[in-house]
């Protein structure tokens, strides 16, 4: 009777032993997977947002600059009202065709072309002075667009 006691208290203590890890690991693989998944939402969130808003910001602001042009080219010349003059800043392929029509040699020429077409973009004309005792000035002229598509382009 001795043997069957022992033997009982032993397996009681096993089974409560075994109860109370198998609560302990769950409740911390719990709180492991709950941060996780916490974790997964809140950067999944914010990647998903910042690529959203520059996406959507992208295609907002090109087309309502395009409508706003196509809006100021439909009046009528002799009209005057104030109002704004929206350029956009285009793809790639769009500049690359606007350019190839043109047949512009000079980057003034480029610039004033681009403009007119409602493309925004810079010029910017550079003097770099040579030594005194060569006495030459070299202008360099730059145009730049800045694409959607490939980031700033400059010619």
């Amino acid at each position: 009777m001795k043997g069957l006691i022992k033997t009982s208290i032993i397996i009681a203590v096993l089974i409560g032993v075994g109860i109370v890890t198998s609560i302990i690991i769950t409740s911390n693989l719990s709180n492991r997977l709950a941060a996780a998944y916490e974790y997964g939402f809140e950067e999944g969130r914010a990647q998903g947002y910042e690529v959203g808003f520059r996406e959507g910001s992208k295609a907002g602001y090109q087309e309502g600059s395009k409508i706003g042009h196509e809006r100021s080219q439909d009046k009528d010349i002799s009209d005057e009202e104030t109002g704004f003059y929206f350029t956009y800043n285009p793809t790639c392929d769009e500049l690359q065709a606007i350019l190839a029509e043109s047949n512009k040699t000079t980057a003034v020429e480029i610039n004033n072309f681009a403009e007119a077409n409602a493309i925004r973009t810079a010029y910017v004309r550079c003097q770099i002075a040579r030594k005194a005792a060569e006495r030459t000035v070299y202008v360099y002229h730059v145009v730049a667009f800045d694409t959607v598509d490939n980031g700033l382009i400059i010619i």
